[in-house]
């Protein structure tokens, strides 16, 4: 190893020894029985899933099916029904294991693309410390306890959801198409088949991560045009198989979420009976809710339209700095897949109530932009400066 990826390791253990501290309540955090820490409801849900799989009688649920077969060896070794048995496992899993290595992932991605090792330690260091971050974040609010104990599981991946390993794997396939980038090379058979690979686990834990696994392979039929995006979609599609095959035996449907068909059969005998006034209804999608969003954001914090109005200007700043710089690969990898991301769900209504959590999946690529962008505003500023001519001595 050289030293940057030394660094990267140092920054990996740092990890660790930050989660630990959480673990043992060196950090507190008030919302927690022992290592079991704020959740939110969907553990239980995933839970009961993987309960009736076990029992070979798959129940309709609103969760993919990716954390409850992960569930499943530890509900069969520790013999547990209820989740609080099996969370000990599940967040050494998702947190130390998964969390862990993705600081790797997120150092040697930023290094891949940049070429910049300043900013590819500084990237690793920073999503290292991430949950720490959240943890100070919230000082100055009122219920600053609350907001912490709920903000820092999110961020470290502390908990038995499916957020982090959906996360890791669109961060596992980025990472293996950034390979040859630096060299101007084609990546070859296996690594785009290991893509789709990774881009079908993501969606199985995580069904809305599609939107980023759809950006990733427009990104590779650019790259590497019809032949390459077969690839990875065959392998994608072959692992998807078994969320396929659930959603068909419980939901008529293949290619869907309980997201969206949950209710359908009992209330329209199949989603293709839904009557479609009903559906622009329901939708978790909608333009509409966009304009709700902003404003359930901003409504009693006119400071924020300031804040985003300045973030909007200093976005399309780092897009075009980008496209220019860097081209349009690097450009369509960072900044193009969590555009493909985030636009259709600025228009979920669930958005608003959880952003930190839905924002995770490119979260790691915001902040791989956001490291670039200040190091190369203080370079600038640098430059700038040595620029200024300097007086002469003043004599009296």
């Amino acid at each position: 190893m050289d030293r940057v990826q030394r660094i990267f390791v140092m920054c990996w253990l740092a990890r660790l020894i930050l989660d630990l501290l959480f673990m043992l309540n060196v950090l507190p955090l008030d919302l927690r029985y022992g290592w079991y820490l704020h959740h939110g409801g969907d553990q239980d849900e995933m839970m009961a899933l993987a309960h009736a799989i076990r029992r070979g009688v798959p129940e309709r649920s609103v969760v993919a099916i990716g954390q409850p077969l992960m569930m499943i060896p530890w509900i069969e070794i520790l013999d547990e029904y209820f989740y609080l048995g099996i969370a000990v496992p599940m967040l050494i899993l998702n947190g130390f294991i998964l969390g862990g290595l993705s600081v790797l992932l997120v150092g040697s991605l930023a290094r891949r693309l940049t070429g910049q090792d300043t900013a590819a330690v500084l990237a690793a260091g920073v999503w290292a410390m991430l949950p720490l971050l959240g943890y100070l974040a919230f000082f100055w609010h009122p219920e600053w306890q609350t907001l912490r104990s709920a903000m820092v599981p999110k961020l470290g991946w502390l908990n038995g959801l499916s957020d982090g390993p959906a996360t890791f794997y669109i961060l596992t396939a980025m990472w293996a198409l950034s390979k040859q980038i630096q060299q101007n090379r084609e990546v070859g058979f296996w690594v785009l088949f290991g893509v789709g690979v990774a881009l079908g686990l993501a969606i199985e834990f995580r069904a809305v991560v599609g939107l980023a696994a759809a950006g990733l392979l427009f990104y590779v039929l650019l790259a590497y045009r019809l032949p390459g995006l077969l690839v990875s979609l065959g392998a994608l599609l072959l692992t998807y198989l078994p969320q396929a095959w659930y959603n068909l035996t419980v939901f008529g449907l293949p290619f869907t979420t309980g997201y969206f068909v949950y209710g359908d059969i009992s209330a329209y005998g199949g989603t293709f009976r839904r009557p479609l006034p009903d559906l622009l209804k329901t939708t978790v999608f909608h333009p509409r809710h966009i304009w709700e969003n902003i404003t359930h954001l901003v409504i009693g914090r006119v400071w924020l339209v300031f804040l985003l109005m300045a973030l909007l200007v200093v976005g399309v700043f780092v897009m075009v700095f980008f496209w220019r710089h860097y081209g349009w690969r690097i450009f369509l990898l960072l900044v193009g897949v969590p555009l493909v991301y985030i636009v259709p769900m600025a228009s979920a209504w669930n958005f608003r109530d959880d952003v930190v959590r839905l924002l995770l999946p490119v979260m790691p690529m915001l902040l791989i932009v956001g490291v670039i962008a200040g190091v190369e505003s203080w370079l600038a500023a640098s430059r700038f400066v040595r620029k200024i001519p300097t007086g002469g001595r003043m004599t009296g």
